[in-house]
């Protein structure tokens, strides 16, 4: 390894382990590994690999789109934040191009690495022994919203739930495995974030048929691990029980017509986005106007919202990835973005372990976005980043060095 490939390595382990445990440090390594990019100077070779792919192309042609669709916002300032958050996406096609395929195993174990220090600081602000950026035992999240961090707890207890159902680990080195799937699993719980719970249960299927494919042995595998965990969680755990109540009375008012709840208020979204689409509906309304269009499409159409549901919509991102893009790119970008993400599911990744962690993690990310857009929020636009960064990386033919 030469050394210019030496510090591309730890850099990227360093990102890895980092990534959920400082903001400050997701903004180092953007704007790092740019650097890093630009000074080993594989610009001809680096575009060479990447016009190859075909989920390549298909993102440019969806980033080319949502920047385009700033000449037709009226708020520059807002098209601009939003401009800036999906020019993160750079990092991709950077690490795609840098990493070595042997290197990804070592760089996911890092975050999970990452992820187990995270964990251990937010049980300590769960039982009180210290208390981290004013957070409460009730939302035990160190770094970032307990939405966002119940997504990243998900996302560690669905690679390791895969690695334990995988046949090239030992027993010996499952066992700590378990007890890591155990505790992330009861912080996931913890954690009151609904967003990662529901995205984790749903992945949960996608890892027993990945490992079994549609059997008999997967449905009661599933069945069996559900049930233990949701169950284990409502009996035990208070606040997730709470929290669970609060969800399904969520639902139950808001098929009475009432949208002022939690989940009532995401339902009001879908609402008011077809009402965008009616008026806008191939181009919609521009990257930077999703506030201004929820205004105007509550100030245009009745629905029998409250004063504080309309306040609410016309003042807050739509809580849902999928209704952002309508607003804000029309079908023309929904449809870019279903094709990147079918594109990103289809990469052919030969190394099986890679695979899992490739379909597991966007699984999971495609199922959270639509009760959060994740897109559009620093932390969970990173793991994005990365998790589609190392599936590219192992699709990429690269010649050795």
């Amino acid at each position: 390894m030469n050394s210019y490939n030496r510090i591309f390595y730890y850099s990227t382990l360093l990102f890895a382990f980092t990534l959920p445990l400082s903001r400050a440090a997701v903004s180092f390594f953007v704007i790092w590994f740019i650097l890093l990019f630009v000074a080993g100077k594989n610009y001809r070779s680096g575009w060479k690999i990447l016009k190859s792919s075909r989920a390549v192309q298909v993102m440019g042609l969806f980033i080319a789109f949502m920047f385009a669709s700033a000449l037709w916002s009226s708020d520059t300032a807002e098209a601009l934040k939003q401009i800036r958050l999906y020019s993160y996406w750079i990092v991709i096609p950077i690490l795609a191009v840098s990493l070595k395929k042997e290197w990804l195993p070592r760089i996911i174990t890092a975050f999970l690495g990452g992820m187990f220090i995270s964990e251990i600081l937010a049980y300590g602000i769960f039982f009180e022994l210290w208390t981290i950026n004013g957070r409460s035992p009730n939302y035990p999240s160190p770094f970032m919203s307990h939405i966002h961090y119940s997504v990243f707890l998900a996302t560690t207890s669905i690679l390791l739930l895969s690695r334990l159902l995988s046949v090239r680990y030992t027993w010996r080195s499952k066992l700590p495995m378990f007890l890591f799937f155990l505790t992330s699993t009861g912080n996931l719980m913890l954690s009151t974030g609904r967003t990662g719970q529901l995205a984790f249960l749903v992945t949960m299927v996608v890892a027993v048929i990945f490992h079994f494919r549609l059997t008999l042995k997967s449905f009661l595998l599933f069945a069996t691990l559900s049930t233990l965990v949701f169950a284990g969680a409502y009996t035990s755990l208070d606040l997730f029980q709470k929290r669970f109540d609060m969800g399904v009375n969520d639902v139950r008012q808001l098929q009475e017509g009432n949208f002022d709840t939690s989940w009532g208020l995401r339902g009001a979204f879908w609402v008011i986005t077809y009402d965008i689409l009616k008026k806008h509906p191939l181009l919609g309304e521009g990257i930077g106007d999703y506030k201004h269009a929820a205004a105007k499409a509550l100030a245009a159409n009745d629905h029998g919202f409250s004063p504080s549901t309309i306040e609410w919509c016309s003042t807050i991102h739509y809580h849902n990835q999928y209704l952002m893009i309508l607003a804000q790119g029309g079908l023309i970008g929904f449809a870019l973005m279903v094709w990147l993400l079918i594109e990103l599911f289809r990469l052919n990744i030969k190394d099986r372990e890679i695979k899992e962690f490739s379909v597991l993690g966007l699984s999971l990310f495609t199922v959270a976005c639509v009760a959060e857009p994740l897109w559009i929020l620093q932390f969970p636009i990173i793991l994005f980043i990365f998790i589609t960064s190392l599936s590219l990386s192992a699709t990429l033919s690269k010649s050795p060095e």
